[in-house]
C-alpha cells in the first residue's frame, strides 16, 4: 500500500528540513512526497531543502502564485497524490521512525469502512520540553466524540483519499479549525476511524503568540458551529452552543 505525504510549507526550511528527515528515518518506504510552498519569500532555500532529498524519496515541489494558506495547499497536494492513502503533516512537526509503518498495518487489517487512523501525540516546546501528551483511544463512527473536541492531532493523520474528497476537503474559508471541521465530515459520513495507541508524532508549540490565542482562532470556532449547528442541537452538546453564542456577541 502507498501512500502520499501533503505537507503545506511556508517560510519555514528549517523546520520543513528536520520534517523531511523525520520522514528520511521512516521504516516503511512505500511513499511519495508533495511539498506545496505558499508562496515564500525564501522559495530558493525551500527548494535546496527538498533537493537534498531527491535522491532518498520521491518528493515534488510546487508552489503556489500567491499566499492561499494551509487548507488550500493541503487540498492542492491531495488532488496531485496518487496513492489511496493520504498522511498529512505540517512542516513545523516531526515523525516518529515507526509512524507510517504502524498505520499501514491498521489500513491492511481493516475494510473500506475505516476511513482514518490517527495516532498518539507529544506536544512540545522548541526545546523538546513535553508540554502535554494527547493520549485519546477512541474509535468506530465517533459523531458524539468528535463534536465534542477535536481529538484527533493533525500531524498524526493518515486517511484514505476517497473519504477525504467525498467529505469536500478542507474547507478553505476556516482561518482555524480546519482539521476538526474536516474529521467531522469525514465522520459523519459514516467512516470509522481507528488509532494507533503509542506515540507515534511530535507537535510543536512555538513561543510567542499563536492561532489559539488569536482572533483567527474566534473566528474558526464561530465557523464550525455555524457549520454543524443542527448536529451539535441534535448531540446535545450545550456547551458549544452556549460557547458560540457568547462568541457571537461578544462575551
Amino acid at each position: 500500500m502507498g501512500v502520499s505525504i501533503v505537507i503545506p510549507s511556508f517560510e519555514r526550511p528549517e523546520l520543513l528540513d528536520r520534517l523531511l528527515q523525520s520522514i528520511a528515518n521512516q521504516t516503511y518506504k512505500e511513499f511519495e512526497v508533495f511539498v506545496v510552498d505558499d508562496n515564500s519569500s525564501n522559495f530558493y532555500r525551500v527548494e535546496q531543502v527538498v533537493n537534498k532529498y531527491s535522491k532518498e524519496f520521491k518528493i515534488e515541489l510546487t508552489k503556489n502564485k500567491k499566499k492561499m494558506g494551509a487548507p488550500f495547499s493541503r487540498n492542492k497536494g491531495i488532488n496531485l497524490a496518487q496513492n489511496d492513502l493520504i498522511a498529512l503533516v505540517d512542516d513545523d512537526d516531526e515523525w516518529f521512525p515507526l509512524k507510517l509503518e504502524k498505520q499501514i498495518e491498521v489500513f491492511k487489517n481493516s475494510g473500506d469502512e475505516v476511513g482514518l487512523v490517527y495516532t498518539w501525540t507529544r506536544v512540545i516546546d522548541s526545546s523538546r520540553n513535553i508540554l502535554r501528551e494527547a493520549t485519546e483511544v477512541i474509535e468506530g463512527i465517533a459523531k458524539n466524540e468528535i463534536l465534542d473536541n477535536c481529538f484527533i492531532s493533525s500531524p498524526s493523520v493518515m486517511v484514505r483519499k476517497k473519504a477525504i474528497i467525498k467529505a469536500g476537503l478542507f474547507d478553505e474559508s476556516f482561518p482555524s479549525c480546519q482539521d476538526w471541521d474536516t474529521w467531522t465530515r469525514i465522520i459523519f459520513n459514516n467512516y470509522e476511524i481507528r488509532v494507533c495507541s503509542e506515540f507515534l508524532t511530535y507537535y510543536y508549540k512555538h513561543d510567542g503568540p499563536t492561532i489559539g490565542t488569536s482572533p483567527r482562532a474566534k473566528e474558526g470556532f464561530i465557523l464550525y458551529y455555524q457549520k454543524h449547528f443542527f448536529k451539535l442541537l441534535r448531540f446535545g452538546k450545550f456547551r458549544h452552543l452556549i460557547r458560540f453564542f457568547r462568541l457571537k456577541v461578544g462575551i
